[in-house]
């Protein structure tokens, strides 16, 4: 359920400015009978600024003690009790026999509810007096907050709950899941080591089987589909060695329907219903319990925790908590927020739903009939439609899907009741008025307790949604028994036929988030699943992200419907060498990418939060307006942007794939990278611990070179290298220090089981790799911080010794450097390069060798190299500034010469280029494809 957010065509002052005139309005007027609903309906509005007020609030409740709540604000969690203008809000009144209040009055019919329909606040008004009681207080009924109308424009701000009560809901919600996630971990360690062989196939089964069934059953009491403490009272009058028969005896109840049931079955189990689903069909094997578990159970997990306010989309990521870190880690799975997911759905389907639902209620040109006949007809299409989720987890973007459709479907119901369309009593399934059901939903996970656990909580959804149709109707919906199940199949998405579990022709939407594991955390098994899945001939297939198998399936399934798909993915699924060999084959088959967020810092809801940087990608055969979302950086709000197209990389730019290659397109020099002692770290010295070694082997100093790597240089580290490549037996043997270290290489090599290095071993003085660069080099670290504008690159010298985690760029001049080093290479590093987490990653294959330079004129190239030499001379001229801190963007402002600088380098090499895009990265990015279409067409 998403968070509703203050209107946003109602300013501070116009908010302001409309409670004055609504106290204006209503000064000394107000009869209860006649003038609450366009009292609170006006208030609501035009003042407070709630959408869809009509649906979103009731007015006279039907309580079971035939009373009537006077207004009932569900999504708010408030009762409002309304009184005529003048009477006393102090004074006991007689209702249903007793004296009360009207603050008591409304508590009264609150107490009769469920605890799933219980209010968190109750407004006492009387049209002149507002009386704002939060019942989470001790004293609830004194400790309130009042205004009155009058004062309403200076005190609104307190009624903001009743139009953003989902931020508190959902805190509330959150907390209460995690608390019962941490109980249920408990109960299942404890129940584990009650079996016989907690290890085996079918215990593990049954444990999974057995908790979930103790969570439906502590939800079932607590939300009212059992009476209420029953689950509690049954099992605290069990003595714990009895307890497992107990559960037998329960479980059987349950799945038994009324009419078959044992004319003598105990009393304390006739008050349980007939659940059906198939939740309790199964008969499993339940361990003997200890007190400790018994106590546990009821004490802690029954009578301390109110299970109906628990949220379903939440309920995957509570049983997480069961499963140990490491069984996490192999299954990739991580825990998926209903924001993250929205950002999934709602631009795949449910704008789209959302904005017809709204043409539908808002068209003036409508009839009331026609309006009726379009609700309808929109009804039956929610009703049709599918949704396959092929990683589907614990049921996350299901169970998030199924409550978004069930607000859209109440929406429908409450307008066609209010204009009489609907029935008043629903206890024949065939008059009910809901139509979306459980059965459009389908799953494939790999992990059976997570099969189980998305179908409860689709259950728990569907239960958690009747009690909000419940308000619109005024009557109540049969929950039990279950009559609808989802479709979750337990299984290998990657190596099963998905046309078995749903046809592609009749699924409308795939959606879901596939593990995040990258090649090298990648079984044996899971990287023969990929080679399985990808075309035959595919290149490197065994460096590809395991998520990239689910966009391969999905393709292939796609391909001849109009089904459409969105899948999270780690950002390397659009970034780097995958990208070409991820969307080839892709590609061949006609898929087009209809929408995307572009890279995203990712924080699940689980206990052990993962932080991954993902990018959600939407697509399918059809050819749609593309949307994409653009995040600044991985922590900003996206802006919502409309480009001509979306190639691979999620750029507005030609669909051209950018593959490795050993060469430049263009006539450059040739990128290398520096060495890899692979030496144990016996060759690498801080400055301290150089000066100590040369206090004891001075003859040793001419061997020593500075060592810069990608921290050493952007940070300004000094660190020192020892080569002794060169140096002859004899000169080796009168440093009897540096002979010591080349042993010790030699011994580090000689323990490896790597081929290359046991051969290394032969040539201990010099290093694992060796690449030293003659003349001098352009450096490029290989990875820098995705914060920064520009990657800091420079010149050194052949006197300084550069590691792997560098490019070099040897005998490179000014033009070269200026290139590199400005916003048109650098924008296009940012799409195709590679990302270690969030921060950039340079490669000479992908990035470098298909850049495509400019081709400029003497006085272009000669203005490229004078804006080269600026950067360079703005850079010495702040002393002691590392890269670091030149280049942090938080404090550019500090260094106004350098940035002065990088601005006048861009435009030049734009002109350069032949272009004047003004800094504009799409812009230049698009052209640097097209660029490179034309370089390898």
């Amino acid at each position: 359920m998403r968070t509703k957010k203050l209107s946003h065509s109602l300013s501070p002052a116009k908010r302001k400015l409309a409670a004055q005139e609504f106290a204006d309005k209503w000064a000394g007027r107000g009869y209860e009978k006649g003038d609450t609903s366009s009292f609170w309906l006006e208030l609501l509005e035009h003042v407070v600024g709630m959408e869809d007020v009509t649906t979103n609030v009731r007015f006279e409740k039907r309580t079971v003690t035939r009373g009537f709540i006077d207004v009932v604000i569900p999504d708010a969690k408030t009762f409002i009790e309304q009184k005529s203008l003048g009477v006393d809000l102090d004074k006991p009144d007689t209702r249903q026999g007793e004296q009360v209040t009207p603050f008591q009055q409304a508590r009264n019919y609150a107490n009769t509810l469920p605890n799933s329909q219980r209010p968190d606040f109750i407004i006492v008004c009387d049209f002149n007096i507002f009386r704002i009681h939060d019942l989470n207080k001790q004293d609830a009924e004194n400790d309130y907050i009042q205004f009155t109308l009058e004062e309403l424009p200076e005190q609104l701000h307190l009624l903001d709950f009743l139009i953003d009560p989902q931020r508190a809901r959902i805190k509330r919600e959150t907390e209460v899941s995690i608390a019962a996630g941490t109980l249920i971990g408990k109960l299942y360690t404890l129940l584990r080591g009650q079996y016989q062989d907690p290890d085996s196939e079918e215990s593990q089964h049954s444990l999974n089987v057995l908790c979930v069934r103790l969570v439906f059953c502590l939800f079932a009491e607590d939300a009212g589909l059992f009476p209420k403490d029953a689950f509690y009272h049954y099992l605290k009058t069990i003595p714990a060695q009895h307890v497992r028969n107990g559960l037998k005896e329960l479980f059987t109840v349950l799945n038994t329907p009324l009419d078959q049931r044992d004319p003598y079955l105990a009393e304390d189990l006739t008050r349980f219903p007939y659940v059906n689903g198939g939740l309790f069909a199964e008969e499993e094997e339940i361990p003997p319990f200890t007190q400790d578990i018994c106590d546990l159970l009821t004490d802690q997990a029954s009578q301390d925790t109110n299970w109906s306010t628990i949220s379903p989309t939440i309920f995957g990521g509570v049983f997480e908590s069961t499963l140990n870190p490491e069984t996490r880690h192999a299954g990739g799975m991580h825990y998926t927020s209903p924001e993250n997911i929205h950002k999934v759905i709602d631009p795949l389907f449910l704008d789209d739903l959302t904005a017809k639902l709204k043409a539908i209620l808002e068209d003036p040109q409508l009839s009331e009939t026609k309006r009726r006949n379009r609700l309808t007809k929109f009804h039956d299409k929610l009703a049709s439609l599918t949704f396959f989720d092929p990683a589907c987890g614990s049921g996350n973007f299901l169970t998030e899907t199924y409550i978004s459709l069930r607000r859209l479907e109440n929406k429908i119901v409450s307008e066609l009741q209010r204009h009489g369309q609907t029935e008043l009593g629903f206890q024949d399934i065939e008059v009910s008025p809901l139509k979306v059901s459980v059965n459009q939903f389908y799953g494939i996970e790999i992990n059976e307790f997570a099969v189980r656990v998305a179908s409860t909580a689709l259950w728990i959804a569907q239960l958690q949604a009747n009690i909000e149709t419940e308000m619109i109707i005024t009557s109540n919906i049969e929950d039990l028994p279950l009559k609808d199940s989802p479709h979750i199949h337990h299984g290998n998405a990657l190596t099963m036929d998905w046309n078995a579990v749903l046809p592609p022709d009749a699924a409308s939407y795939v959606i879901g988030n596939p593990p995040f594991l990258g090649a090298r955390n990648q079984s044996k098994e899971q990287k023969a699943e990929l080679v399985a899945v990808f075309p035959p001939k595919t290149k490197n297939v065994g460096n590809i992200d395991y998520v990239a198998g689910w966009y391969i399936k999905a393709a292939e399934y796609i391909q001849n419907s109009d089904t459409r798909c969105a899948f999270v993915s780690t950002n390397s699924i659009c970034q780097g060498e995958q990208v070409a060999n991820i969307w080839y084959p892709i590609n061949q088959l006609g898929i087009k990418i209809n929408f995307a967020h572009d890279t995203f810092r990712w924080a699940n809801e689980s206990n052990d939060q993962a932080h991954v940087f993902c990018v959600i990608v939407g697509f399918s055969r059809q050819d749609l307006p593309a949307t994409l979302y653009h995040y600044a950086s991985p922590d900003a709000l996206p802006e919502v942007q409309r480009p001509e197209r979306l190639n691979a990389y999620l750029a507005d730019a030609p669909d051209v794939l950018v593959w490795s290659r050993s060469k430049p397109l263009s006539d450059v020099p040739k990128i290398g990278i520096g060495s890899q002692p692979i030496d144990g770290g016996n060759f690498l010295f801080t400055t301290a611990e150089k000066d100590d070694f040369l206090a004891a082997e001075p003859q040793a100093e001419k061997y020593f070179h500075p060592w810069v790597g990608s921290r050493e240089f952007i940070n300004g580290e000094h660190r020192w290298v020892l080569w002794l490549g060169e140096v002859s037996p004899a000169e080796l043997k009168k440093m009897p220090l540096s002979l010591e270290r080349v042993k010790a290489v030699r011994e580090f090599r000689l323990a490896s089981k790597r081929k290359q290095t046991l051969k290394a071993a032969d040539s201990p003085t010099r290093f694992g790799t060796e690449i030293i660069a003659e003349g001098t080099s352009v450096l490029i670290p290989k990875v820098s911080s995705e914060r920064r504008r520009y990657v800091p690159m420079g010149f050194i010298g052949p006197e300084t010794f550069c590691s792997d985690l560098v490019f070099l760029l040897p005998n490179a001049e000014f033009f070269h450097f200026g290139v590199l080093h400005s916003q048109m290479h650098n924008a296009w590093m940012r799409t195709v390069a590679g990302r270690l987490k969030s921060d950039y990653r340079y490669s000479g294959g992908v990035v470098y060798n298909n850049f495509v330079w400019p081709s400029p004129s003497e006085g272009q190239r000669a203005a490229v190299e004078a804006a080269s030499e600026e950067v360079l001379a703005a850079r010495a001229e702040y002393d002691g500034a590392t890269l670091a801190d030149l280049y942090d963007p938080d404090n550019y402002w500090l260094y106004p010469r350098l940035t002065t600088a990088h601005q006048a380098l861009d435009a030049a090499v734009e002109a350069a280029y032949g272009v004047d895009f003004g800094g504009d990265e799409q812009k230049i990015v698009a052209h640097l494809f097209e660029l490179y279409a034309q370089a390898t067409t």
